[in-house]
């Protein structure tokens, strides 16, 4: 059924094709660009809760299962006392029961995740996945705000293409890309209900507020992903179980022709979880596991071993000499972490890209330049590589709508900012500051144009910007009574690309 090489498409030109976004987001950087959405929300049926984007393989290549979103958020979630509970006995964690503490969640959890991981067919319809939910307003491709929807296959979305060069000391040198799954469970699916569904049920009018963007305690987020080389192509992925989506590739010789079933080995999987005891000054914990080919795991996901967690940005840190205090890593984690460990080794996946710059798919090298300690480019100086980034200081910028760049920037972009803070000023230690959900990470260059703190979710900051695509649709229901909501002129749709 799944296949390991992509097939060619020119015999399928009759599917409708995905819009990449890719070419464009290759471009030199820009500030953030309004669209008009009123001219491609009339041309497309806008369904917030819709399925996936609609791109199917014919049946001649696949013939499913299919990814199918599940919006049945509940609307109260009976209390509970969860195993991890024990092992913080209400006090913050430490670097000495860091691992411990996640691996009980990891446990708790792991039925489900263990057959999503292991038992791609099976999952869709299997009993665990009705207790994983998913973001509103992300299955749709909305082509002018660079957003590809969640494919038809297993539900990813498309994420980053890393450099040629990242994994060059590890055995691997060419680009790969990323495609991750996003799903909540019950507790953090209260508050997808409360974003958007609490003004009226058809989510074309969400509650626009930090309040209801805020997660519950013991809120679990869960992110998969899998890399486009796999173990024929790089030997640190053997073994490593495949899963298949239906996704154009961003590079090589079938770039630009169409979508095409490709096979993805799993290389990362993330726990995040909102836990004020845990984290009482970000309220989150970050975790990050692996696959590690040498691991005695029978399985996937057994494979999958623990790198790191963070419950802090280390913000009296900033000298990476110093040791963190708020971030554990695993020293038996394999050494191919190295590559994208985060800055002054803050957690940061595989595929994270903490490490900026780099030689581009088409070999072409793509530096960065990093401004001197006054903020001036007259003492700059450019650089290939930059380690400049790290899971907790990146979500830190969710707002919407957002003001910050996902790197330490006095740009406004969203992600590969060409531009840098230099370390040792203030602008870059406002990345790495321990803040609450509910504080907006003020932009110190630029415009300070948020109204929202998304709680460190940046897939909320996609699905918000992606609903303001409502603004001028006319197919829409009745507003509600007494809805306020926020004016299309002044908060339009964005276009976000989230990579190049």
């Amino acid at each position: 059924m799944f296949n390991s090489k992509p097939f060619n498409p020119l015999a399928y030109l009759a599917i409708v094709l995905i819009s990449t976004f890719w070419s464009a987001c290759s471009q030199k950087k820009e500030e953030y660009k309004a669209t008009d959405t009123n001219s491609q929300a009339q041309k497309i049926t806008l369904e917030p809760f819709a399925n996936n984007n609609g791109v199917y393989p014919p049946d001649s290549i696949y013939s499913g299962p299919f990814f199918k979103a599940n919006y049945d958020y509940p609307e109260k979630v009976a209390p509970k006392e969860y195993p991890w509970e024990n092992i913080t006995a209400g006090q913050p964690i430490t670097q000495e029961n860091a691992a411990d503490y996640i691996m009980s969640i990891r446990k708790y959890i792991g039925d489900a995740m263990a057959k999503m991981i292991d038992e791609p067919e099976n999952w869709p319809n299997s009993e665990f996945r009705k207790d994983w939910y998913n973001m509103a307003w992300s299955a749709q491709t909305y082509e002018k705000q660079g957003w590809e929807g969640l494919e038809t296959v297993y539900g990813t979305m498309t994420g980053q293409v890393l450099k040629n060069d990242i994994f060059k000391d590890y055995g691997f040198e060419g680009p790969m890309q990323n495609h991750a799954l996003v799903y909540y469970n019950d507790v953090a699916s209260l508050t997808l209900n409360e974003l958007w569904k609490s003004n009226d049920e058809s989510g074309f009018y969400p509650e626009y507020t930090t309040k209801a963007a805020q997660f519950k305690q013991n809120a679990i987020i869960i992110k998969a992903a899998g890399t486009t080389a796999t173990a024929e192509d790089w030997d640190i992925m053997e073994g490593a179980k495949t899963f298949p989506i239906y996704r154009e590739m961003a590079f090589g010789p079938m770039k630009g022709k169409g979508p095409v079933l490709q096979d993805l080995a799993w290389i990362q999987f993330d726990i995040i979880i909102k836990d004020t005891i845990a984290a009482p000054e970000t309220g989150w914990v970050f975790s990050t596991f692996i696959y590690d080919k040498e691991s005695e795991g029978k399985t996937t996901f057994e494979r999958l071993e623990l790198l790191g967690v963070a419950w802090g940005n280390d913000p009296g840190q900033m000298d990476t000499s110093k040791a963190l205090t708020e971030t554990y890593l695993n020293p038996d984690a394999p050494d191919y972490y190295k590559a994208n460990i985060g800055y002054g080794d803050r957690l940061s996946g595989p595929i994270d890209v903490a490490m900026v710059g780099g030689i581009t798919a088409d070999g072409t090298p793509d530096s960065v330049f990093v401004l001197d300690e006054q903020g001036t480019a007259s003492g700059g100086k450019s650089y290939l590589h930059f380690r400049a980034s790290a899971c907790m200081s990146c979500h830190g910028t969710a707002t919407f709508p957002p003001q910050n760049d996902f790197y330490p920037s006095p740009k406004q972009n969203l992600v590969y900012t060409d531009t840098l803070y230099n370390p040792s000023s203030k602008g870059w230690s406002n990345y790495f500051q321990n803040r609450a959900g509910t504080e907006i990470m003020p932009a110190l260059d630029g415009k300070q144009k948020s109204i929202m703190a998304l709680d460190y979710d940046l897939f909320m900051q996609f699905a918000l910007n992606n609903s303001r695509l409502a603004g001028n649709y006319d197919n829409k229901p009745e507003k509600p009574q007494d809805y306020k909501g926020l004016s299309h002129e002044e908060y339009p749709a964005l276009y976000m690309p989230r990579s190049k």
